[in-house]
């Protein structure tokens, strides 16, 4: 959505535990370069320190900001794509809108409740913004069943055969076999802001 590239410039806001930032500093390569915003101070933290750990910082900057108050750290105009996962995504707008290119640029919002979209949607147009979508994600429970999965050993001998020294968390013998089961329905814990 955000068509991000190799050599873009992205703005993201709402750093989070870094998993987009990640998969955007990868997609935009050595170079492009990512922006990220938190405003929990705590998160950015760990966020910047697991940036540097994972060799990124050359490729992503962070910083802790309250990017609805006090706007991005960069609005030159040279960001290419603008990532808002925050709680009051329309006040960021206006914001966005200088850290976008002239040229034009995209923003991705993600907002989990309807009057959040109906808020942004309506501050993208009083923006100038055109062809704004929308689009929901529903959620579709996995039902997981056990099934038994044959891991053949594969050791000195040349043929295959069942292992029989593997354990499980109860310390019991599977004989070869991996157990996969879970409680299928859906979950119940809320994601929130």
């Amino acid at each position: 959505m955000l068509e991000v590239a190799p050599g873009s410039v992205v703005v993201e806001s709402g750093t989070g535990s870094g998993s987009l930032t990640h998969a955007l500093a990868r997609a935009v390569g050595k170079s492009g370069h990512v922006h990220t915003h938190e405003f929990h101070k705590e998160r950015y933290e760990v966020a910047k320190v697991e940036f540097e750990r994972h060799g990124l910082g050359d490729v992503v900057t962070g910083y802790h900001r309250n990017v609805c108050v006090d706007g991005f750290a960069v609005e030159d105009g040279t960001a290419t794509a603008v990532f808002l996962d925050l709680p009051s995504p329309w006040e960021a707008i206006p914001h966005a809108v200088r850290a976008l290119s002239a040229a034009g640029g995209r923003i991705c919002s993600f907002s989990p409740c309807v009057e959040q979209v109906q808020r942004s949607c309506t501050a993208l147009r009083d923006q100038g913004f055109q062809e704004i979508q929308t689009f929901e994600g529903i959620e579709r429970p996995y039902q997981l069943s056990r099934k038994r999965v044959w891991e053949p050993y594969v050791g000195r001998e040349r043929h295959k055969k069942f292992r029989s020294d593997q354990r499980d968390e109860d310390n019991k013998a599977t004989n070869g076999w991996i157990n996969a089961y879970g409680k299928g329905g859906t979950r119940k814990e809320g994601v929130g802001h």
